[in-house]
């Protein structure tokens, strides 16, 4: 994969939902193109977006994960690929594409482990 992360002076901005982004990178992958991105909570879970957009729709998908105490990325949440890929360009050189999904999958994650 073909990627680049986030600068220094980026990694560490705060989220509309609260969360803070640790690590992002973006790059081709094989015929399509993929998004990773970590961000924190303000309780102190560490959130994993991945999504790859392939240009079959069958071998393209979005899911957000969480770390384990055993430092396992664990998935939470996922979305799928019908509902998001026809809105996707085929190719891209930004993570812009997939922004929207990203935050999505973090929002769910954000509520799926929010202590009520």
């Amino acid at each position: 994969m073909t990627s680049g992360s986030t600068p220094a002076s980026d990694a560490d901005a705060t989220t509309p939902e609260g969360t803070t982004r640790v690590d992002r990178s973006f790059g081709k992958r094989g015929g399509g193109y993929a998004l990773t991105e970590i961000r924190r909570t303000g309780d102190g879970h560490r959130l994993r977006v991945r999504i790859h957009r392939d240009p079959y729709e069958h071998q393209s998908h979005g899911v957000v994960e969480v770390l384990t105490p055993t430092l396992t990325w664990t998935a939470l949440a996922d979305e799928p690929a019908s509902a998001w890929h026809p809105t996707t360009p085929y190719r891209s050189t930004s993570p812009t594409p997939l922004a929207d999904l990203a935050e999505r999958l973090f929002q769910r994650a954000v509520a799926i482990l929010r202590v009520e």
